[in-house]
């Protein structure tokens, strides 16, 4: 063997060539390959192999036969490599990729979409894949406008029967807009008389409809040709006090008044009208025949009675004014007396008081007839108007036929105080109410009696 430069012979297991093996100096060209005649090595162009040597393709398949190696195309949808299967469409293979060796096995499944004509649809082959579909119409009641189906006319056309027409033609099948029109022969009115009514034929189809009236109590003419009462069935008799103007009943037919009669006897009772409007009875006011009672009960509780003098309503009690001129000293002094307080002071003008620490105060009251007296108060201040608290006594004095009091309990100024018992009003009795004073300063204002 021949030295090479920078090399020495020998048997190698490998080679490592970092740029490039020179063959004589010829480093060969882009996608040459080493070739030797078997006397010579040397750079050389592949030799592609003929047409007729390559692989022939089926359906499904592409073989280009430019470059080296020669690429083979399939749209097929399932392809298999050494057992790993490859989906995609198309799918391009290098059997060079393994060595030159690798097996290809390619299955060709149909994926042709089978389109089939059903009722009313058309279908038109427009080469490979290509399909049209359009709607099979019978162009006699369905049309295209354009692009869009539209109904022509219906299949089965609607005639005029008995009576009907159209405004043009003798039949209607949607095609053209027509007017239908009717017209009624029958020109018979059947008219039947019901409770009240009377129809009278007057020829031909006209007819009377009247009211039918049995002329004594109901009339169909009472003036213009109205209907109208004439008068009730039966007669209105007057009573017991009670007459009537003319006659003897009423029936509507005639007017009449009817009166009460100046002597009412026999009532059992006589209501007024509660509407909320005040009602009244009115006495003769003739000076030598006033109206007088008899027998009148007027003790019930719901009695509108005016109130005696001095008696007031607060809220819903009856209150009498204690008039404070009715109040003198007792006999605890001889010389001093109850004077009134009317040196103008807004505090304590008006009212009363003793003259005396040493003197208490008493006064009588007459209670109403029909009341009863239960409760009363009597307010006291000083000379500043301060509010002072005093002792009451209250007490049932007898004025004629007797001797006796009767005591009805005790109490404090200032508020209202409750007797132990009711005293009633009578002749014989008057209320006394006798007032603890301890100062000269005590002034007496005054108060109520509560009456029931």
């Amino acid at each position: 063997m021949a030295n090479l430069s920078g090399l020495i012979s020998g048997f190698f297991t490998d080679i490592d060539v970092v740029d490039t093996i020179a063959i004589n100096g010829d480093i060969g060209q882009a996608d040459q390959v080493l070739t030797s005649d078997g006397t010579k090595t040397s750079y050389e162009n592949p030799t592609v192999p003929a047409a007729s040597a390559l692989v022939a393709a089926g359906t499904g398949i592409t073989i280009s036969t430019s470059g080296n190696p020669e690429t083979i195309a399939t749209n097929v949808k399932s392809l298999v490599l050494s057992g790993t299967a490859v989906v995609s469409t198309p799918q391009t293979f290098n059997p060079n990729a393994n060595g030159g060796s690798q097996t290809i096995t390619i299955n060709d499944t149909d994926t042709q979409l089978t389109l089939v004509e059903g009722s009313g649809i058309d279908i038109t082959d427009l080469g490979g894949n290509n399909r049209r579909i359009a709607a099979d119409i019978d162009v006699d009641t369905i049309v295209f406008d354009g692009s869009s189906m539209e109904v022509a006319k219906v299949p089965n056309a609607l005639t005029a029967g008995t009576n009907i027409s159209f405004s043009s033609g003798t039949t209607y099948d949607g095609s053209g807009a027509i007017t239908i029109s009717s017209a009624d022969t029958n020109t018979q009115l059947n008219l039947t008389e019901g409770n009240g009514i009377s129809i009278t034929n007057t020829g031909g189809v006209n007819r009377t409809i009247a009211v039918s009236a049995d002329g004594s109590t109901f009339s169909n003419n009472v003036g213009s040709g109205q209907a109208g009462v004439l008068k009730v069935p039966n007669g209105l008799s007057a009573g017991t006090n009670l007459s009537l103007s003319s006659g003897s009943t009423f029936d509507g037919a005639t007017a009449r008044t009817v009166n009460l009669d100046t002597s009412i006897s026999g009532m059992i009772n006589i209501s007024f009208n509660d509407s909320g409007t005040g009602t009244s009875i009115t006495g003769g006011d003739y000076p030598d025949a006033l109206t007088t009672t008899t027998y009148l009960d007027l003790s019930s509780s719901t009695n509108k009675i005016p109130l005696p003098p001095d008696v007031f309503m607060s809220g819903s009690d009856k209150r009498m004014t204690i008039n404070l001129a009715n109040f003198m000293p007792n006999d605890d002094s001889t010389y001093f007396n109850l004077a009134v307080e009317d040196d103008g002071s807004s505090k304590i003008h008006g009212s009363i008081k003793p003259l005396s620490s040493s003197l208490e105060v008493c006064g009588y009251f007459v209670i109403p007839n029909g009341y009863s007296a239960s409760a009363a108060r009597i307010d006291i201040t000083n000379a500043s108007g301060v509010a002072v608290s005093r002792d009451l006594t209250f007490e049932s004095f007898t004025t004629y036929g007797g001797t006796t009091f009767s005591g009805l309990g005790t109490g404090a100024t200032g508020s209202e105080q409750s007797f132990s018992s009711n005293l009633t009003g009578a002749t014989d009795k008057l209320l006394m109410i006798r007032i603890t004073t301890t100062a000269t300063s005590d002034h007496i204002r005054g108060g109520y009696i509560k009456l029931v």
